[in-house]
């Protein structure tokens, strides 16, 4: 995995797959309860969030 910090603006995909890393390497999120389903609703709902809001963004930008 690369050390850059993907932006959720550019890559609402890599930064919502980081964001769950990060919350695993902190202990917020563990991989050993249950089975991965959590995880990934949890990396869905980022991708999701990210996602609308790049739309939102794309639709609200003025070009100059």
């Amino acid at each position: 995995m690369s050390n850059e910090i993907a932006h959720p603006s550019s890559s609402p995909k890599q930064a919502a797959l980081q964001l769950v890393i990060e919350l695993v390497r902190a202990g917020k999120l563990s991989p050993m309860q249950g089975d991965a389903s959590n995880m990934i609703a949890i990396y869905e709902q980022f991708k999701t969030h990210f996602e609308s809001e790049k739309k939102k963004d794309a639709s609200g930008s003025v070009i100059a």
